[in-house]
């Protein structure tokens, strides 16, 4: 009975009649499929990481509030966009103390929120007291996403019967 031998210097066909593929094959192809799903991972977490990173425009309204409430106007610089310090006239430290700083707490509810393409629009109840009598106010607040921070830039008032956010 004779046994075939593999030829000088190659390598043993399979039973199939092809020869196996050599060990460093398998290894390039495992780094190659290795580095590929590093790079597809590296992407995934930075998707992530922007996403999670974008901030919440209702926390700009809290942190708007919280401003008034406590008259921390490094807090309401912070909340806020240029334009609406200009439009409110509360362009300095020194204003918005002197304007502010006897404002009592005010409650607020968020009654609807509507997101647009770089604004958030928020329309809330507010609920304050004004020489003993209780005030309700309802309120419409843009806050608009610029640099990658939401600011409150505008307020309007909502007149009774007006038309709702769409």
């Amino acid at each position: 009975m004779a046994y075939a031998q593999a030829p000088q210097g190659g390598t043993m066909p399979s039973s199939s009649g092809r020869a196996k593929r050599p060990l460093w094959h398998w290894l390039l192809l495992g780094g190659v499929l290795l580095v590929g799903l590093l790079i597809v991972g590296a992407f995934a977490i930075f998707i992530g990481f922007q996403v999670l990173n974008r901030g919440n425009p209702q926390s700009t309204l809290e942190d708007f509030y919280s401003s008034l409430e406590n008259t921390d106007c490094d807090q309401f610089m912070d909340s806020t966009t240029e334009d609406f310090r200009a439009n409110t006239g509360l362009t300095s430290c020194e204003i918005f103390e002197e304007n502010l700083g006897n404002v009592s707490a005010v409650d607020y509810r968020v009654d609807d929120r509507i997101n647009r393409q770089g604004y958030a629009i928020f329309e809330v109840t507010e609920t304050y007291s004004d020489d003993g009598q209780d005030v309700e106010v309802q309120l419409r607040y843009y806050v608009r996403r610029i640099d990658g921070q939401w600011d409150l830039d505008g307020i309007e008032v909502v007149e009774e019967g007006g038309q709702p956010i769409t």
